[in-house]
C-alpha cells in the first residue's frame, strides 16, 4: 500500500510540474515585440535559386529591386567576409510604441508616398526596416521588407564606425589628426597624400582623387598602392566623397591599435553598445576589411544600438564609447565644407564621416540603395533605416523624413 501511495504522490507530482511548467512557457508565449511585420514572408526556394544562379553566372548584383535586396540581406552567402561578435550583455531595448510616430503624415512634396503615414509610407515606398528610439526606448519599428533578425548590408555607413574608431584612439592620445598622414605612414611622404591633415581626411576634404578599388582589394602592400592616388585640389577646401579616406583611416586605425578592423570595432565598439547579434564585416581577397563599401551587414536593432551611443540615454554610462570631446569635433565643422542640402534650403557640411552635420546639431550618415542613420543628441533622438532602390533606381526619402521628424516637435525633451 505504501508503494501505490508513493507512487501516486510521484504522478500528482509530475503532473503539477508539467502543468506550471505549460503554464510559464504560454505566459512567456504572449509576450511578443512591438514591431509591424506587414506580413512579411521573406524570398521562396524558386526565388533564392534563381538569384543564386543568375549571381553564379556573371549576373550584378546591383541591377536594383528584389535582387539587389536579397543580396543586402544574404551577404555572408554571396561574399567573403569576417565576423564581429555580439556583446555578452545585449543591451535590452524597452519597446513604448507611439501612435503620434506611427500616424506622422510624410511631406507631401516627397518624390513618392507624400502626404502618406510614416506607418503607411514604409508599407508602400522601398522600405526594408525602420526603426525610431527616443530617449531610449523604440517609440516606432516596422519591418516590411526584411526580418528584424536579418542581418542588412550597411553599405557606407561603416564609414562612421572607421571614423568612430579614429576618435576612440584620439581620446586616449594615441593619435593627433591635425598630424598629416605621411606623420603616420612613411610610403606616403612625396605622395598626393603629403601633408594632408588627418582631420581632413575624416572630413571628406582630402582632396585625393578616387582609387581604383580593383587594386586595393588584390594589393597586400595597401598603403604603397594608396600612395599612387594624385591629388585633385588642396585639402580641407571642398567636400569631395572619395573611399580612399575610409581606406587610408581603417589602415591608420590598425596601424595604431595594432589589432585588425574588424578585432578594434569588435572589442572597442561592437561589445560595448550591448550587441544583440553577431555582425559582418566584408574582407577582400588579400583579407583586407572591407570597410569603405559594402562594409558590415547588422540588425537594424544594433545599428540603432550604435547611434545610441551619440544620445544622452547611450551616454550615461561611466565610461560611455562616444566621448563629449568626440561628440564636440563632430559638430566644430569646417566652414569650407559647407553644402547645401539637395532636399531643402538648410546648410550641412561633413565632419568625422558623417555626410551631414546640420546647424542644430543633428547629423546623419546615408548610403547606396537608402540605408540611413540619423542623429540627434540635442533630442535624445535615434533613427536607423534600410532600403533598397526598385528596378526603376527609386529609393526611399526617409533621409528627408528623418530631418522633419527631428524638427517636428515630436522628440522636444521637456
Amino acid at each position: 500500500m505504501k508503494n501505490i501511495t508513493g507512487l501516486l504522490f510521484l504522478i500528482l507530482l509530475f503532473l503539477a510540474c508539467k502543468n506550471e511548467s505549460k503554464k510559464e512557457a504560454d505566459t512567456l508565449s504572449t509576450i511578443r515585440p512591438k514591431y509591424e511585420t506587414y506580413n512579411y514572408s521573406g524570398f521562396t526556394k524558386e526565388e533564392i535559386y534563381g538569384f543564386h544562379k543568375r549571381i553564379y553566372e556573371g549576373g550584378n548584383w546591383t541591377e536594383y529591386g528584389d535582387l539587389e535586396r536579397y543580396y543586402y540581406l544574404n551577404f555572408s552567402e554571396i561574399k567573403e567576409h569576417s565576423r564581429i561578435l555580439r556583446s555578452d550583455t545585449p543591451k535590452i531595448l524597452t519597446e513604448t510604441p507611439r501612435d503620434d510616430v506611427k500616424n506622422f503624415n510624410t511631406s507631401k512634396d516627397l518624390k513618392k508616398g507624400g502626404g502618406l503615414s510614416l506607418n503607411d509610407y514604409v508599407q508602400q515606398v522601398e522600405v526594408n526596416g525602420l526603426i525610431i528610439i527616443h530617449k531610449g526606448k523604440i517609440v516606432f519599428e516596422g519591418y516590411p521588407r526584411m526580418f528584424p533578425t536579418d542581418l542588412h548590408i550597411n553599405m557606407l555607413i561603416t564609414q562612421v564606425f572607421v571614423s568612430t574608431s579614429i576618435a576612440i584612439l584620439e581620446d586616449s592620445n594615441l593619435i593627433d589628426t591635425n598630424q598629416p598622414i605621411d606623420y603616420y605612414f612613411d610610403a606616403l611622404k612625396g605622395s598626393g597624400w603629403e601633408g594632408v591633415p588627418v582631420i581632413d581626411i575624416l572630413s571628406m576634404s582630402s582632396g585625393i582623387d578616387r582609387v581604383p578599388l580593383e587594386t586595393y582589394e588584390v594589393s597586400f602592400d595597401p598603403i604603397k598602392d594608396l600612395a599612387t592616388a594624385k591629388s585633385t585640389k588642396p585639402s580641407g577646401t571642398e567636400y569631395q566623397f572619395s573611399n580612399a579616406d575610409a581606406m587610408v583611416l581603417t589602415l591608420l586605425v590598425e596601424k595604431i591599435s595594432g589589432l585588425t578592423f574588424r578585432d578594434f570595432v569588435e572589442q572597442q565598439i561592437w561589445k560595448k553598445i550591448g550587441a544583440e547579434s553577431s555582425a559582418l564585416l566584408g574582407i577582400n581577397t588579400n583579407g583586407t576589411s572591407i570597410s569603405y563599401a559594402d562594409g558590415m551587414s547588422t540588425t537594424l536593432r544594433d545599428l540603432a544600438r550604435f547611434g545610441l551611443a551619440f544620445t544622452p540615454s547611450g551616454r550615461k554610462s561611466a565610461n560611455p564609447i562616444i566621448s563629449d570631446a568626440h561628440l564636440s569635433k563632430i559638430r566644430d565643422v569646417n566652414p569650407n565644407l559647407k553644402m547645401k542640402s539637395r532636399h531643402s534650403d538648410e546648410i550641412i557640411y561633413s565632419s568625422y564621416q558623417w555626410g551631414a552635420v546640420y546647424d542644430d546639431g543633428d547629423f546623419y550618415k546615408g548610403a547606396h540603395g537608402g540605408q540611413g542613420l540619423y542623429v540627434s543628441p540635442s533630442k535624445d533622438l535615434v533613427i536607423a533605416f534600410y532600403g533598397t532602390s526598385n528596378t526603376d533606381r527609386q529609393r526611399n526619402q526617409l533621409d528627408v523624413i528623418s530631418r522633419q521628424l527631428s524638427k517636428s516637435g515630436l522628440f522636444d525633451l521637456e
